[in-house]
């Protein structure tokens, strides 16, 4: 049977490949990206968040059978904080009227195997309050430490936290929306090849 799938980050890498695959098995995907994608939207900003929203309800048709909130930043930039958390967060809650519509409907959350890091707590709290601005504070004072290594991890520890308290409630498995994370480790893709082209850090990882 032929679903519609959303997934964000769908012009490169795990999203690419992902949607790739499900358009191979008949599926309709609709893709969403900063570019070379069915929704063109930043999910760094609230205007890209509420876009992303509007163009999913009118490309579907008012439904969605799965969500996969795909899109991510690596590197030290605070930006990250706004992308891989307060945009996933708000793919998943602003797309979720379309699940309810959608026939067995399922989300899932492409986290990080970063989310079981170390990470600065001043992030992740900011995060799971719902205080963007208060993140995105403590990600530039941990870039002003030298520990701007810390943001990635710190914002899918947040993004995997919020996913076990929002997963168990009414909206989500009340409403018959199974809601996970996947956390993979280091995959080779155009966000991470920079990180990779160094051979220390390859052997680290």
């Amino acid at each position: 049977m032929s679903r519609t799938y959303l997934i964000t980050g769908a012009a490169s890498g795990i999203g690419k490949a992902t949607a790739t695959r499900l358009k191979e098995q008949g599926h309709t995907v609709i893709g969403a990206d900063l570019k070379d994608a069915d929704i063109v939207a930043d999910l760094a900003t609230p205007d890209g968040r509420a876009h992303l929203v509007q163009r999913a309800s009118e490309l579907s048709g008012g439904r969605l059978d799965a969500v996969i909130a795909g899109a991510g930043l690596a590197g030290f930039a605070p930006r990250a904080v706004s992308v891989n958390y307060f945009g996933a967060v708000a793919t998943l809650e602003g797309l979720r009227p379309l699940l309810v519509a959608g026939t067995d409907p399922r989300a899932v959350v492409i986290a990080s195997v970063a989310s079981v890091h170390p990470h600065d707590t001043a992030i992740a709290d900011a995060a799971l309050a719902g205080d963007e601005e208060a993140a995105l504070a403590a990600a530039r004072a941990a870039v002003d430490r030298g520990e701007g290594y810390a943001i990635y991890g710190s914002t899918k520890a947040a993004l995997a936290r919020w996913i076990r308290r929002t997963a168990v409630t009414a909206d989500w498995a009340g409403a018959g929306i199974p809601l996970n994370a996947i956390a993979p480790g280091t995959v080779v893709t155009p966000m991470t090849e920079p990180m990779l082209a160094g051979p220390d850090v390859r052997k680290i990882v």
